[in-house]
């Protein structure tokens, strides 16, 4: 790797010379010291695992609403394939909870250390016993959320020899759940033929996963009161398979046990805990926000995206309801328009969706865009169209485009919400120009970190990167310490070029806001990234945003 770390270094400086030949002048504005307020409430995180996405992203999403996320030391979390001090992290929940207004308890983390080591299901069921005991037990600050995920379809590519009958088993989830809905003597044959592909042991294994799940989270349910609510999440999932028949079982129960009010089954894993923050948010500042969902085309609603246990329309309806807003039937009754573009074979968006955006924010609407595709590719994304086409994207609400929709949706919908809900705050206590100014400074950062990482790491640098590393004999989720170096030097020349080019195409050419004559710009903007694990898979960004401002 020696020889690629010489040429992963000259390309970045390559990169970064073009950067500045390619630089283009910004409007002038006077730099500008934005003070940002202190938090007016404490909400302690135990996350799904240490990712950013679970972890740091929902520490930023609640400074956008004066809310102090605070997590677990990092040395007591997970770092990939090496496990958490579970122990540690259960004493630092009875230390700390108490001291705070609101608390979010990853179940997975404690019961298995994460959702990388939720897929292998270690867990014995003595251990999922005394878990529920200490759940049970466990002090509640004024209110407590707590989720579990019922595991995926596909199994842990970690486990050998199962996922060698990786589609066997997939086949075989399928067929047990059609089985089960339809009671069909053909799909049970079928069913019987692919048992007899796939090893007693392996089989055995999976099918115990299910179980041993669907008995953890029916204890769990059972703890849920107005004041402990439980969530119950979906690890990627399908229409028809063994997560959709345990995900049947659950509302089953929840609706025998009358609890819908203490719990709730969505269609996700990673978004659940800024869900479930936005959830409080709205619930601490009596709002109940109106949502306009604006679908980029006529077929997205009914789409069925990869990894998804339903459609988009559903999903969205799911979530909406899982954090207490409303969906409205036109633009000038929502608070937030929820912008949908669901990318695929058959669609990819044009200049049509991109004027569209422009116009709604021309109206004075605002806008959260959720920027889905199918095949995960850029062509697929509208993002490529709003700069080809100078959308203001400095002025949307939020902006989100994960690999999987429900993450995407769920974090647009959390950033738009958590944004127009501090909005209204401020507002109506008459905060000055420069108080409302530093909301949406912080604003534009969440989003323009997003779009760095969701658009421009995700879909244009990690491909071409995944491919350079196997073609030096280097694993991409397997890197040693000396290949993680060099590939993060990589990966923060090629973002840094990036978000130069953002900023001068794009966020910093037009005002993000404008009153009294003062218009506030974005005059800088930088990154610095790395990568949280020994895999490319995702990247931690930081940015830095600096303002200025113009009397005009």
């Amino acid at each position: 790797m020696r020889n690629s770390s010489k040429i992963i270094l000259t390309i970045c400086s390559i990169l970064l010379i073009s950067g500045i030949c390619l630089r283009l002048s910004l409007p002038s504005s006077t730099p500008y010291q934005l003070k940002q307020p202190e938090a007016t409430q404490s909400v302690m995180l135990l996350p799904l695992d240490s990712r950013p996405v679970c972890s740091t992203m929902v520490q930023k999403l609640g400074a956008l609403a004066g809310l102090n996320v605070i997590l677990p030391p990092k040395s007591y979390l997970d770092n990939y394939q090496t496990p958490p001090d579970r122990q540690k992290l259960f004493q630092w929940l009875q230390t700390n909870q108490l001291l705070c207004d609101y608390s979010i308890i990853s179940a997975d983390n404690l019961l298995h250390g994460g959702l990388l080591a939720a897929r292998m299901n270690t867990a014995t069921p003595a251990e999922e016993d005394a878990l529920l005991k200490q759940l049970q037990e466990l002090p509640i600050p004024k209110q407590q959320a707590i989720f579990s995920v019922i595991p995926r379809l596909l199994v842990s590519d970690q486990l050998l020899p199962d996922r060698w009958y990786q589609y066997q088993l997939m086949r075989y989830s399928q067929l047990a759940d059609m089985v089960r809905i339809t009671s069909s003597f053909a799909l049970t044959q079928e069913l019987r033929r692919t048992e007899a592909k796939i090893p007693t042991r392996v089989l055995e294994k999976y099918r115990s996963r299910y179980q041993q799940s669907d008995r953890f989270n029916l204890g769990l349910l059972k703890l849920a009161t107005d004041d402990r609510q439980i969530t119950f999440g979906q690890d990627d999932a399908s229409p028809i398979g063994l997560p959709h028949a345990s995900a049947v079982r659950l509302q089953s129960s929840i609706t025998a046990q009358q609890k819908q009010k203490q719990a709730q089954l969505t269609y996700g894993a990673d978004e659940i805990a800024a869900l479930l923050l936005t959830r409080y948010y709205l619930q601490q500042s009596g709002w109940q926000p109106k949502v306009y969902l604006h679908y980029a085309s006529p077929e997205a609603e009914g789409a069925d995206m990869p990894y998804m246990a339903v459609c988009v329309g559903s999903a969205l309806r799911n979530q909406l309801q899982l954090i207490g807003a409303t969906e409205v039937t036109t633009p000038a009754a929502a608070d937030l328009i929820c912008y949908i573009n669901c990318g695929n074979d058959d669609y990819r968006p044009s200049a049509k969706q991109a004027q569209e955006i422009q116009q709604l924010l021309d109206q004075g609407y605002k806008v959260a865009l959720v920027d889905s595709s199918a095949n995960f590719e850029a062509e697929e994304l509208l993002l490529p169209q709003l700069l080809a086409h100078n959308v203001q994207i400095n002025r949307l609400a939020a902006y989100a485009a994960w690999n999987t929709f429900s993450n995407s949706s769920g974090t647009a919908l959390a950033q738009g919400l958590l944004f127009c809900g501090r909005l209204r705050q401020l507002q109506a206590a008459g905060a000055s120009a420069d108080q409302l100014a530093t909301l949406y400074a912080a604003n534009l950062s969440f989003t323009a970190e997003r779009i760095l990482e969701d658009y421009y790491y995700q879909k244009l640098v990690h491909p071409p990167l995944r491919q350079t590393l196997e073609s030096f004999g280097t694993n991409p989720v397997e890197l040693s310490s000396t290949d993680k170096t060099a590939t993060e030097q990589y990966i923060q020349g090629k973002l840094s070029l990036q978000a130069y080019k953002l900023l001068h195409d794009n966020l910093g050419r037009t005002p993000f806001y404008q009153q009294n004559g003062q218009s506030y710009y974005l005059r800088d903007l930088t990154v610095g990234a790395k990568l949280p694990w020994a895999r490319i898979f995702e990247a931690e960004l930081q940015v830095w945003t600096y303002t200025g401002v113009k009397t005009e």
